[in-house]
């Protein structure tokens, strides 16, 4: 009988026709073959025989059945208020009391709901895979059950849902490509049971919208000089590219271990922070540590350079010197002077400036009077 259940309508119409030339036993059969029908709906089931004269025949079911119609070898029964799903037995009792069955289940439908996609990262890095799951519960008869991905309104993807027993979750998985156009976009999973074939609906129902967010972070670079001198203003810089979305990313930059105020400038995938450095008189001399860093979507880029901070070894006397003569005060710029001058001298580090021959300048003196031409010269 589960051979019969299995062929199509017209091929046991004919399987019947030659028994019934052949004159061997006969055979039973029900319509509708693997009915399915909507919560608490009605079903008519047809139950025939090929015997000349069958002695009787019936229908087998737990549920309230009522005889509406008959004829020689037919019998047509009402199944109401149909609620869960049922087995039927079409039996007749022919050729010297020798009973013939055949069975069928009715399903009942069951829309698929609910319908879940997994919550998604929170951020995905552009160019990684990453996998989508969507999970159902109900949808019966699974067979008719398919779940589709969908981006916004398109649909990316659609696979069948196992035929799992419908009180147990079935889940699909979808793997995809995190791209720029997928940022601030909302995935979802819809769930659809088609019976249109079968005479009835397509029953859909969708998941709740969840909103991707895709990233790309490249890597900072640092524009500074290699020395800072104390007292003296200098210029530090971060830049980074490949940086999206700009609008979310934050840039940081310390030096050492103390936050600068940069004024930060957002460019198309570009991020750049600038500011202005001076070490304070009376600081130490040494390395300075500055640090940039760069953070996005949970994650962050650094860079670290070392700069040497140092004080310039200018000799303060000739400003000194300077500021008196300014204020007309010779007289104590040229003791100052000759106190230097004595003291460099007393420590042996004073050097007399000699000029090079060729520029020494001859000198007149009483005795000898100015140097004329050499008589060979005038010869």
């Amino acid at each position: 009988m589960a051979l019969l259940k299995a062929w199509p309508k017209s091929s046991l119409n004919l399987l019947v026709f030659a028994v019934m030339l052949s004159g061997a036993p006969g055979i039973t059969w029900i319509e509708p073959l693997d009915p399915v029908i909507t919560p608490g709906g009605n079903l008519s089931v047809n139950c025939s025989t090929d015997c000349d004269q069958p002695q009787f025949i019936g229908l087998e079911t737990q549920l309230v059945k009522t005889q509406v119609d008959n004829g020689t070898r037919w019998k047509v029964f009402l199944l109401r208020n149909i609620t869960q799903d049922s087995l039927l037995y079409c039996f007749a009792n022919c050729f010297e009391n020798t009973q013939m069955t055949h069975s069928t289940t009715v399903t009942v439908i069951q829309s698929p709901e609910p319908v879940n996609l997994e919550p998604l990262p929170r951020w995905i890095l552009m160019g990684q895979n990453f996998s989508l799951r969507c999970q159902v519960w109900g949808g019966k008869p699974r067979q008719n059950l398919t779940m589709a991905l969908f981006r916004g309104p398109q649909e990316l993807s659609r696979q069948a849902v196992s035929e799992q027993g419908p009180g147990k979750a079935a889940e699909v998985t979808f793997t995809a490509t995190a791209s720029r156009e997928d940022h601030g976009v909302n995935f979802s999973c819809r769930a659809e049971l088609d019976l249109r074939a079968r005479g009835l609906g397509l029953y859909q129902k969708s998941s709740a919208p969840m909103e991707l967010h895709t990233f790309a972070l490249g890597t900072p670079r640092l524009i500074v000089p290699k020395h800072l001198e104390v007292g003296k203003k200098e210029t530090v810089s971060c830049e980074i590219d490949k940086l999206f979305p700009v609008e979310n990313a934050q840039i940081h930059l310390s030096l050492g271990g103390r936050s600068l105020s940069p004024t930060v400038v957002r460019g198309q995938d570009m991020l750049r922070a600038t500011a202005i450095v001076i070490i304070a008189e009376g600081e130490k001399e040494g390395q300075r540590e500055l640090t940039c860093n760069v953070t996005l979507a949970d994650h962050d880029r650094e860079v670290q350079e070392n700069l040497t901070v140092y004080k310039s070894r200018r000799d303060p006397v000739p400003i000194v010197m300077g500021v008196l003569l300014a204020l007309g005060l010779a007289a104590m710029a040229g003791a100052i002077a000759t106190l230097c001058l004595w003291q460099n001298l007393r420590k042996g580090s004073y050097q007399p400036q000699t000029l090079p021959l060729q520029d020494r300048t001859p000198m007149e003196t009483p005795e000898t009077g100015p140097k004329g031409p050499s008589p060979v010269a005038s010869a």
